[in-house]
């Protein structure tokens, strides 16, 4: 909030109600072909000749029945409305999957390549169709053809991925396609040629997903890669960095020799909040009562594992302990934790921590009772655009599945070179939170902490990290940490550290706050408020180092608003192509000499697809700002199109549609802040879960605006949209109370009910 002395008013609800439906007609531009049909025939026949070859000639080791090719398509055809269906039905084509790929070395020019189960006859009947006589074949066929560029096997260059030129052994994870009936054949055959290699099988990890890929894990030296990147099913090979005990994401300690007074205990809170990390020492004296250590996985705990889950346990209870003065006595915290020990590993062997996964997907879906989980650690090594980790898709499948809120550290690899400094795996999921840190420099301003891995994230989430929160730095401004309690007896209850590790539980916190005092609110909420809430330190800015901006840590703040600065949560859901009317809610006879600033953000939850890598969101919500209801766009070819208020000017726009031009279906949108494009519109984050715009306006230049939603499926989705979205009008120096006049002239908003700290806790 701009003043922390305005009176605090919770924020309103009932948006939803306000919202309405809408019929639009889309109409699509005219499409430009790169070639002719002709032309198109002529360049793929050879191709289907020479892939017919070289099929004949993989040996039956490496393949199946069926054949996974590369069709790759011009870079004007990225949309998933462009994928070449009709003809992968006519040349009975399965299409298993497509991933991006760049279309020169420059890496300026990207495009997308589909991954096609086939088989030489059906590969022949292509051929075949291309060579009947033009005018018996569909248009839609035809079109199809010529926005392909290349038909082929997948070379193995592009199955092995992020591996460096000293990398000589190691544990790495496969991407095998899918084989429905045969999978379990075409497993049995890939494990054999591992063994054939001199691949231990005793290393090996199976992960298979209904409809998804198979994940493969083993430990193999670098004369396997080239060999083994030949069996045909496989479409990637990339590393796991980890050590035998994962590095944590946060563990420069140091010892501060000050004291802290335990909580008395008097209350417990029902907001729960779980942990997956190291353990927790459950006898420390500031978590006893306040924290439950649950089931682990089989091995035995480790102290670095326990001293760093302790200290993150510690963050989520009661934040950076700096705050507090020597001596202090801290109130009972506002959260519980719930932790569940993952690491270390069962096993020497088990470097790729399917272990830990496997117990996260067995645990979430049976805790009813926790909505919110931190993630403080995670594999080593930045993300990459062509695949997806199993770590990542196993988090957002669960968040999809069973509505819960994964908050993951992004990593402290910030101070390495480009591109290693990108975000780290899980934190790229689309579904939860990525988290990374600032600090405070010796000039008292916030700033990204050096470590911090940086974005962008992946398509689906290409604001990365979603939010930072405080993690300090340990040099000059240090978070304070539990320590754990053998330090606690020898005089010292606090270290002093740094890392998203600290971080990302001060976040992990606030929502589930948010979720347990407003009975009302979903994970999808809770995102939204935070990321509505969060600021960036140089003012109205999204980018790679901040995110969507610093965690507003005041839970107060983001579940209240002022008289002058009002916030309005519409909670709703949404078919795929639906269309929905939200009405920005101002005042019947709003009057204002200043500005007005609407901000608003979106959040939706989405179905993953890890076969679709640059489709990896299955839905989405495309924003449209509309600031006045009356203003239209007149428009006749050969003529300047004009901009009519048809209120205050009805004559005038009568006699220009007298005289040919055509009103515009909607008024006159108006463009909010913008991104950087990646790619058509897919770098202004049209399939993103987060989006977060903002506009400033003079007051005369506004009159009911609205926003229209508008909702896209891709890979065949038809699931419901379940979306959330905060908006947030501010007016200074408003002669009136906005907030009361909006709850004047709106019925069916009406004010959210926060319970109190003292009505989530309940007495020991």
């Amino acid at each position: 909030m701009e003043n922390n002395n305005e009176r605090k008013l919770p924020i309103i609800g009932g948006g939803e109600k306000l919202i309405e439906p809408i019929k639009k007609k889309f109409a699509g531009g005219e499409v430009t072909y790169p070639r002719s049909f002709n032309e198109a025939r002529e360049l793929i026949k050879p191709k289907l000749d020479t892939i017919s070859k070289q099929i004949e000639e993989i040996p039956e080791k490496n393949k199946m029945d069926e054949i996974i090719i590369t069709i790759r398509l011009n870079s004007k055809f990225l949309a998933k409305s462009y994928v070449p269906n009709v003809l992968f039905r006519q040349a009975r084509f399965e299409n298993v999957g497509s991933r991006r790929y760049e279309v020169n070395k420059a890496g300026n020019d990207i495009s997308k390549l589909h991954f096609i189960k086939t088989n030489v006859e059906d590969i022949r009947l292509l051929h075949t169709l291309l060579e009947e006589n033009e005018s018996h074949l569909k248009d839609s066929f035809k079109n199809d053809v010529r926005k392909i560029d290349d038909i082929s096997l997948l070379s193995t260059e592009e199955v092995i991925q992020g591996f460096d030129t000293d990398w000589n052994e190691g544990v790495v994870e496969f991407v095998l396609h899918p084989y429905e009936e045969d999978n379990e054949l075409m497993i049995l055959k890939f494990k054999e040629n591992l063994s054939d290699l001199g691949v231990d099988l005793n290393s090996v990890k199976i992960k298979s997903y209904s409809g998804g890929p198979n994940f493969i894990s083993a430990k193999i030296d670098k004369s396997v890669l080239n060999n083994i990147a030949e069996f045909n099913p496989l479409r990637t090979i990339h590393p796991l960095r980890l050590k035998y005990f994962p590095k944590f994401r946060g563990e420069a300690f140091t010892t501060r020799p000050t004291h802290l007074i335990p909580p008395r205990g008097s209350s417990l809170s029902q907001i729960k909040v779980g942990i997956f990390d190291g353990g927790i020492d459950e006898n420390h004296p500031f978590l006893n009562g306040f924290s439950n250590e649950n089931e682990e996985i089989n091995s035995y705990p480790e102290r670095k594992g326990v001293s760093h889950g302790t200290a993150v346990a510690g963050v989520v209870l009661y934040g950076d302990l700096s705050q507090y003065e020597a001596n202090h006595q801290l109130e009972d915290p506002s959260v519980f934790v719930e932790s569940f020990r993952v690491l270390p590993l069962s096993s020497n062997s088990d470097l790729d921590m399917y272990e830990a996964i496997d117990f996260i997907e067995k645990i979430v879906p049976s805790r009813n009772d926790i909505d919110v989980y931190n993630l403080s650690f995670g594999p080593d090594g930045a993300i990459s655009d062509d695949e997806i980790s199993r770590f990542t898709f196993a988090l957002d499948t669960l968040a999809w599945n069973h509505k819960k809120l994964f908050i993951v550290a992004v990593g402290n690899d910030g101070k390495e070179p480009t591109p290693y400094n990108r975000i780290q795996s899980p934190a790229d999921l689309v579904n939860g939170l990525g988290v990374g840190a600032y600090t405070i420099d010796s000039g008292g301003n916030r700033i990204k902490a050096d470590y911090s891995c940086v974005g962008s994230g992946r398509e689906g989430c290409k604001v990365k990290p979603d939010l930072v929160a405080f993690g300090g730095d340990i040099v000059n401004n240090p978070i304070h940490v539990l320590a754990h309690s053998d330090s606690y007896v020898n005089g010292s209850d606090i270290i002093e550290s740094q890392g998203t590790s600290f971080s990302t539980p001060l976040v992990s916190r606030l929502a589930a706050e948010i979720l347990g005092r407003c009975n009302r609110f979903n994970p999808i909420v809770a995102r939204a408020l935070m990321i509505q809430a969060a600021r960036n330190p140089v003012g109205d800015k999204i980018d790679h180092d901040f995110g969507y901006g610093i965690l507003n840590e005041d839970i107060e703040e983001v579940l209240n608003c002022s008289e002058n600065n009002v916030t309005i949560i519409y909670s709703n859901s949404m078919n795929p192509t639906g269309l929905a009317k939200l009405p920005i809610p101002l005042p019947k006879n709003f009057n204002s000499k200043s500005s007005i600033k609407i901000t608003w953000t979106i959040a939706t939850a989405s179905k993953a697809n890890a076969l679709h890598v640059e489709d990896y969101t299955e839905s989405a919500i495309e924003d449209t700002f509309y600031p006045h209801k009356n203003k239209y766009k007149f428009s006749k070819k050969g003529e300047k199109t004009q901009t009519i208020n048809v209120n205050s000017s009805p004559l005038l726009a009568q006699s220009l549609i007298s005289n040919g031009y055509i009103q515009s279906f909607l008024p006159t949108t108006s463009s909010p802040n913008k991104y950087k494009t990646e790619a058509s519109k897919r770098g202004e984050l049209k399939w993103d879960t987060i989006v977060k715009k903002w506009v400033s306006k003079k007051a005369e230049s506004i009159d009911d605006p609205f926003l229209i939603l508008h909702g896209m499926g891709r890979n065949g989705s038809t699931d419901r949209i379940d979306y959330s979205v905060a908006i947030t009008i501010s007016v200074k120096n408003y002669a009136g109370n906005l907030y009361q006049e909006i709850l004047d002239s709106y019925n069916l908003l009406n004010p959210i009910d926060i319970r109190a700290k003292n009505e989530i806790m309940i007495v020991n």
